[in-house]
């Protein structure tokens, strides 16, 4: 599984944070401002040896000055430090948190007899310490204090807030971290595949930073949903790569003694390692020693410890719609397909209504779940010709979906004894005449409090879903990802404690699918936007707009981010087809298995 690799690739990302800044002492003030952008003249390249303070400068010029020689890590820094006073210079940890910014930031004189200044910049995003990429909401934005004094003569930087880390320009970011984020990886509970969390660290000594990632325990939004050995410690804090051989040392009183754990530590591994194109394998070892891990060959990659990419290795059964019928079509078909075709096809479903639009597809193809136009009844289509209507538990249905397992989600407000309720689960492998069995189970999800769930959909893997939330109607919308909880038989028992918050610059969003690991398309709009349009919403990343499709109300995809399928509400279909939308005329609609 190349995971890393796998995870969207963006030239520069956007990213601006601030509340408290880094630590030479000055109290936080976390008001918020807006700003103005970080001044680089036209057509410069970014340098990877910024400039250090010039004699004779100004407390304004000192202060752009280490804002500028920020954009750079490892050895670079020194200049950056260059700005600063020795004992700011010590204290100062620039990974602490990166605040990207757009426009150009403000400084004003706070105290003059003080020497005192303060720093503004509009926010669109924020890295934090452990890596983890926070889309700014609109009109976020920050403000920091520094204090100066005179050194030898010359203005220096002795005073920086608490926890500020580095200020950049969105063109910025791609530089010192790369142009795309790399993944640690967590077993999944209840299933053999890995969970991939992407974060975005400085380029310089990266696999040490990722395997201090892989070794940080587990994310608070994946909670009890996958595993890890959270005691494994590195026995020197570095992970040298020579020859495309990466070679990790662990601590060996700091690693289980249980054989699967440790299979799986090394699984992890192996999977985060090897996403950098400059590593090949991966030795470990225990305080010098060879871990065994029971496989003989190098380790290369995390299906030699028998965990699977469904990713990779799976391609969703695709119905395609025409009124009341749908009938099988190869993901490569939907294009070519006619009213003629679709008339001589044979379904193997009763009609379902034309008015039920918010259809879902079990991965094996055998059943699709319909709900009904006025959202309150939730019938299951099977393909030997049967229909099975459930009792109502529940108004405001979303469209439902189907996770890897064959369980069906659905979220909505609750009626009668499901009152509060937001998130159910019926388990759809079982006979649907066994009215306990099959009965919808409420899904506690903490995180979610009183909102309305809009849409709810599990990743491929199984293992997470994204659900995007309001308050009330027309209130604007969340959208957030959260662990999902299993039995040791697969059916869910909750989501995780927390969840994690991700494209949070759209402002309304109506519907979404996975079409990666981490990435999903989601229909929404920006603030100011006036129609709802089709993004790529990187989880742990940027938000990214595609070719403008404007009134559509429900998205799919036949494969991933290249194939998604556009339907609006009166049954107009749209399938990507590189830079454009290309109208499926001959169908009303798309449901693809899982999604």
């Amino acid at each position: 599984m190349s995971a890393g690799k796998d995870l969207s690739r963006r030239g520069v990302l956007g990213l601006v944070a601030v509340g408290a800044l880094a630590g030479c002492g000055l109290d936080t003030d976390s008001t918020v401002s807006p700003g103005l952008p970080v001044e680089l003249p036209p057509g410069e390249p970014l340098l990877r040896t910024p400039t250090g303070p010039q004699a004779g400068a100004t407390p304004d010029e000192i202060i752009r000055g280490f804002i500028h020689a920020g954009a750079t890590s490892g050895e670079g820094l020194e200049v950056t430090r260059s700005f600063l006073t020795e004992a700011c210079a010590r204290a100062w940890i620039p990974d602490t948190q990166t605040v990207i910014y757009t426009g150009t930031p403000t400084i004003a004189i706070l105290d003059e007899a003080e020497r005192s200044y303060r720093v503004s910049a509009r926010v669109t995003a924020r890295i934090d310490a452990d890596g983890r990429y926070h889309v700014a909401p609109p009109y976020d934005g920050a403000r920091f204090d520094v204090h100066l004094d005179k050194v030898g003569g010359e203005w220096r930087i002795d005073g920086l807030q608490n926890g500020f880390g580095r200020l950049l320009e969105e063109p910025e970011v791609g530089y010192i971290f790369g142009n795309e984020p790399y993944a640690v990886h967590y077993p999944a509970i209840g299933w053999n595949t890995l969970v991939a969390d992407p974060r975005w660290f400085p380029q310089d000594q990266l696999a040490t930073r990722l395997v201090r990632a892989q070794l940080g325990g587990i994310p608070e939004h994946l909670e009890d949903a996958v595993s890890s050995d959270t005691g494994a410690k590195l026995a020197v804090d570095a992970v040298p790569v020579r020859s495309g051989v990466a070679q990790v040392d662990l601590d060996e009183d700091s690693v289980s003694s249980d054989a699967t754990v440790r299979k799986q530590l090394a699984a992890q591994l192996v999977a985060t390692l090897v996403a950098r194109r400059e590593i090949s394998e991966v030795v470990i070892t225990l305080s010098g020693n060879a871990m065994d891990v029971g496989v003989d060959e190098p380790l290369t990659t995390p299906e030699q410890f028998g965990f699977a990419d469904r990713i990779q290795t799976s391609s969703p059964t695709v119905l395609a719609r025409r009124g009341t019928k749908l009938v099988s079509a190869g993901r490569d078909r939907l294009a070519s397909m006619t009213t003629r075709d679709m008339w001589r096809s044979t379904s193997k479903f009763e009609p379902i209504p034309e008015s039920s639009r918010r259809l879902g597809l079990r991965p094996d193809g055998k059943e699709i779940a319909a709900v009904d136009r006025e959202r309150r009844e939730l019938a299951r289509y099977r393909d030997d010709g049967s229909v099975i209507t459930a009792s109502p538990f529940a108004a405001s249905m979303t469209r439902p979906c189907y996770d890897y397992g064959g369980v069906l989600w659905i979220g909505g407000a609750g009626l009668g004894r499901e009152a509060g309720h937001r998130l159910w689960a019926i388990n759809a492998t079982v006979d649907p005449e066994d009215l306990t069995e099959a009965a919808p189970k409420a899904v506690p999800c903490p995180w979610l409090d009183d909102r309305y769930v809009v849409a709810a959909v599990v990743s491929p893997e199984g293992s997470r879903i994204a659900v995007i939330s309001e308050e009330e109607r027309g209130t604007g919308s969340t959208l957030e990802v959260s662990g999902v909880v299993r039995r040791a038989n697969g059916l869910p028992t909750k989501t995780s404690p927390h969840a994690f918050r991700i494209g949070a610059d759209l402002v309304e969003m109506v519907d979404a699918v996975w079409v990666g690991e981490a990435r999903l398309a989601v229909l929404g709009r920006r603030d100011k936007e006036t129609q709802i349009q089709p993004y790529l919403v990187d989880v742990g990343g940027p938000v990214g707009a595609m070719t403008t499709r404007p009134g559509m109300s429900m998205v799919m995809t036949t494969g991933d981010h290249e194939d998604v399928v556009l339907t609006s509400p009166g049954g107009r279909v749209f399938q990507r087809a590189g830079a454009r939308w290309q109208e499926l005329k001959a169908l009303t609609g798309v449901v693809t298995a899982g999604r």
